[in-house]
């Protein structure tokens, strides 16, 4: 008995080889990503310089986001840059210090055998590094601060979030529902 001869047309090993390089070439089409917009002032991004970390303090030559808004005049300004300047090699300096420790305590974890010692050392060395940075963070707040008018200290001081009112009405609005 013979077999009926099939309904789909067999592929050539050359047709196969074409469709397959077909596919490989339109994969990086299909697959592309948008790249991310560029930074820096021509292209409405922050003037380089200016740019903040993740814990929102100023980079270099940048003031730090809870100055911003309060109308600061040009000798504020200045002395405001003079105190971030002032305190710039300091800061590095704590960040490599910060860092070097980090280093030492992954290279412990790295070890082969647990070193108790070693990995108490470069646990210390990180802790004071942090309180350092932490330290040298809120003396910098305070020197900002004490150049401030009294009311943008109290513009400083004034809780953040929703806003102001906004968030005046909602401890309002929640108190006079909790007392009904």
């Amino acid at each position: 008995m013979t077999r009926p001869a099939s309904p789909r047309p067999k592929l050539s090993g050359l047709r196969a080889a074409t469709a397959f390089s077909v596919c490989l070439l339109a994969a990086p089409a299909v697959l592309a990503q948008p790249m991310p917009p560029p930074d820096g002032p021509e292209y409405g991004g922050p003037p380089f310089g200016q740019l903040h970390e993740r814990d929102g303090e100023p980079g270099p030559f940048g003031t730090p986001p809870f100055l911003r808004g309060l109308n600061l005049s040009d000798a504020q300004n200045e002395r405001i840059f003079t105190i971030l300047h002032g305190q710039a090699p300091r800061r590095r300096a704590l960040d490599l210090a910060g860092r070097r420790a980090d280093d030492a305590l992954r290279a412990v974890a790295r070890a082969p055998e647990f070193d108790g010692t070693a990995a108490s050392a470069a646990a210390q060395a990180l802790g004071q590094a942090i309180a350092d940075q932490e330290l040298l963070r809120l003396q910098t707040r305070a020197m900002l601060k004490a150049v401030l008018t009294p009311e943008q200290r109290a513009q400083v001081d004034a809780p953040r979030g929703m806003g102001r009112k906004a968030d005046a009405e909602r401890h309002n609005i929640h108190r006079g529902d909790s007392m009904k």
